[in-house]
């Protein structure tokens, strides 16, 4: 039997060639040169042939039947070509039912990183490289290690750990061409590396990925034009956006990236309008006011040495502070109420009807600092009343003590007027009893932590570092809470909130005398995290 044309880039990648002349369209879908069919397509070395590098073509040209036409080429299917499609089917499939969900913020809505096995051929396959080896270490980090393991799942591994390895091969050699390092298809794998590396360590690694990313978004000219030309790379950039921001909030502001990196985020929410409520749609979903407040607290963060702009923190300090102390959860509850997650076109979020007919009309005046939203318990009220609560809460406390507490300023000049009153003591108190009162039901229970606990790792990753270093009860409860998660969503992500926790509370019990230990202090020189 001959096989259909195989075009020589399709057969040096070991993937089925569509045939199409004179190129081939899944080397263009994939941004590879295609080195065309028959002799005249064989470049390089004798190695370069269809049976792989240094490895002989089961049926080099010269031995194709007279009667076949002059670029067919015939295949015989190998063991090692059976084990490795076997290997991505079930991966993929593991991809799509264990993994994805954990990457939308409610699994019952359209999950756009669901993984179609029907087009597979129009995914570039390192990007589908790195979700199978992604979902063997996702297997593996779930399962643990096999006491005696056999001979089939020990190759599995190897072939794992292989096909990463390939994968990166592969993104190296387009990251070195110009006509390919900013590409879709790399763009596209190297924010999946991103997002892959947060889950399964969320140290260091993950830095690498976001600072490439990086690269390729300016030179493309920045998200407001690839999504412009593209808007289905919505969800996929919604994670470098989030990952951009929220790692900001967990390394010290010297750190080399920062400055690119607030400037950068101060434009996120010109991309269009509304682009910040997508991420509503994610794992961490933020609401999208207090999201823009983070952005602004760490943008403060990186001037808080530069005297010139003293009167510019001042000012800056006071308004985001008054921001987030006026925003409403309860607003917000209403306004995403009908919420239904990414459209099937994944180019925006839906509601099952206008925001504006299922918003509740609330008190003209702006929330004093002594109305915080706390509910009793996450059962008795709503999912998003309670998110935002605790975004609210945690954010809070995360610009008060890195913009007040930690300022040599006097806090009179920081706090705007209606936190006056209270003062700083006083609100970082009432913030961290809404954390704590929305926080330890969810951890209490396994349902709630596995579908809610995801989408608050970083309040609870902040309320642990408002933690006291004597009280062992409340450190066990987020070693607890943290390793749970990690147990429950087969990722080592939150087992480095551990870490760091473990670090502050350290460094906290051996400051002697009441000296102040800063946020910069607890972050100064250690691994690149994110709360992920």
């Amino acid at each position: 039997m001959i096989a259909r044309a195989q075009c020589w880039t399709c057969c040096r990648r070991e993937v089925r060639c569509d045939g199409r002349k004179p190129t081939c369209e899944r080397c263009e879908i994939a941004s590879l040169e295609c080195l065309g069919y028959g002799a005249d397509g064989l470049r390089g070395t004798d190695d370069d042939t269809c049976g792989g590098p240094n490895q002989p073509a089961e049926h080099p040209p010269s031995s194709v039947e007279e009667s076949s036409p002059p670029d067919a080429i015939r295949q015989s299917p190998t063991t090692f070509l059976y084990r490795r499609a076997q290997m991505i089917f079930e991966g993929l499939e593991y991809f799509n039912k264990l993994i994805s969900p954990n990457i939308v913020s409610d699994a019952s809505h359209f999950n756009p990183y669901i993984v179609n096995l029907k087009r597979l051929e129009s995914f570039p396959d390192h990007y589908v490289k790195v979700l199978v080896a992604t979902a063997g270490f996702h297997r593996l980090m779930t399962a643990g290690p096999e006491p005696t393991p056999s001979s089939a799942l020990i190759q599995r591994d190897i072939d794992v750990f292989a096909l990463r390895s390939e994968a990166l091969g592969t993104l190296n050699e387009q990251l070195a061409q110009p006509d390919t390092q900013t590409s879709d298809a790399t763009l596209l794998t190297v924010v999946a590396l991103l997002i892959t590396s947060m889950q399964s360590s969320a140290h260091t690694e993950w830095r690498t990925h976001l600072e490439g990313a990086r690269r390729i978004i300016q030179l493309r000219g920045g998200l407001k034009k690839i999504i412009r030309n593209n808007p289905y790379f919505k969800p996929i950039l919604m994670y470098f956006i989030m990952a951009d921001v929220m790692g900001a909030t967990t390394c010290s502001s010297k750190h080399e990236n920062m400055p690119v990196a607030t400037l950068m985020a101060l434009k996120y929410w010109e991309i269009e309008p509304n682009i910040l409520r997508l991420l509503a749609a994610t794992p961490n979903p933020c609401p999208e006011e207090i999201f823009q407040s983070l952005i602004l607290i760490n943008y403060l963060r990186t001037i808080a040495c530069d005297e010139e702009s003293r009167k510019r923190r001042q000012s800056g300090t006071s308004m985001v502070l008054a921001k987030i102390i006026r925003f409403s959860a309860t607003e917000y509850a209403a306004r995403m109420h009908n919420f239904t997650g990414w459209n099937t076109s994944g180019k925006d979020v839906g509601f099952a009807k206008s925001p504006s007919e299922s918003q509740t009309k609330s008190d003209s005046s702006p929330e004093s600092s002594t109305s915080a939203d706390s509910p009793r318990s996450i059962s008795d009220h709503d999912l998003w009343f309670s998110v935002a609560a605790v975004y609210r809460a945690a954010s809070l406390i995360y610009g008060l003590r890195t913009l007040v507490v930690d300022s040599e300023d006097d806090a009179t000049l920081l706090l705007p007027d209606e936190a006056h009153a209270a003062g700083v003591t006083a609100l970082r108190e009432e913030a961290r009893k809404t954390l704590s009162d929305i926080l330890t039901p969810v951890f209490s229970d396994e349902d709630t932590m596995y579908r809610i606990g995801k989408l608050v790792m970083w309040p609870l990753f902040i309320l642990g570092m408002e933690v006291q270093h004597q009280d062992s009860a409340q450190r066990k409860f987020f070693v607890d809470g943290f390793t749970m998660l990690s147990q429950t969503m087969g990722v080592l992500g939150p087992v480095g909130a551990i870490d760091e926790l473990m670090h502050k509370w350290a460094l906290d019990s051996q400051s002697a005398g009441g000296t102040q230990v800063t946020w910069d202090d607890y972050f100064e020189g250690r691994p690149d995290y994110i709360v992920f």
